[in-house]
């Protein structure tokens, strides 16, 4: 095991595991990362006007009726940014299309998806369901941010941000 030590060490090291910290940087590297992005308030506001528009376009384009707020809004911490106490990511509000989308226009909502997800930094795709009359995707940004759109019996959309400071922490 003696012979081992400085390969368990190294790797250790390397990961950032012997730092305590979970991406192998400082308290003060973790803060300066989180300074750089948009705060916490900025983020949702887009992402707020960002589900808007995407709701708005599946309506106007694909004939759907109109989506209704479910809630299940919430925040939590970053684990990612463990050592940060004032790092958050929300949940904004699910909303919900009874009916779901039919199969023969899933290929133009996820257009649309794709394009109004882009146009705010949503450009790396998940399809997580791809079956007849039940579809779900994600959209990440380089925040971490997902923006999720399922179809199957009903249409759900929702967003959870990445990992921002309050405008208040940023300092």
């Amino acid at each position: 095991m003696r012979r081992f030590a400085p390969l368990i060490l190294g790797t250790a090291l390397l990961s950032g595991c012997a730092t305590g910290q979970p991406d192998g940087g400082s308290m003060e590297d973790q803060l300066n990362a989180l300074r750089q992005r948009p705060s916490l308030e900025e983020v949702t506001a887009s992402y707020d006007q960002m589900q808007q528009e995407l709701r708005s376009r599946l309506v106007a384009e694909l004939g759907l009726p109109e989506f209704a707020d479910r809630g299940n809004t919430g925040q939590s911490a970053c684990p990612e940014f463990a050592d940060v106490p004032e790092a958050e990511q929300r949940t904004l509000a699910t909303w919900l299309q009874e009916g779901g989308i039919p199969e023969e226009k899933w290929a133009q909502a996820l257009r649309i998806a794709t394009e109004v997800g882009g146009s705010r930094g949503f450009t790396e795709l998940h399809v997580v369901t791809d079956r007849p009359n039940d579809h779900k995707i994600e959209l990440h940004d380089s925040y971490g941010a997902r923006l999720q759109l399922g179809t199957k019996a009903n249409t759900t959309l929702s967003v959870r941000t990445g990992c921002h400071l309050p405008q208040a922490a940023k300092g």
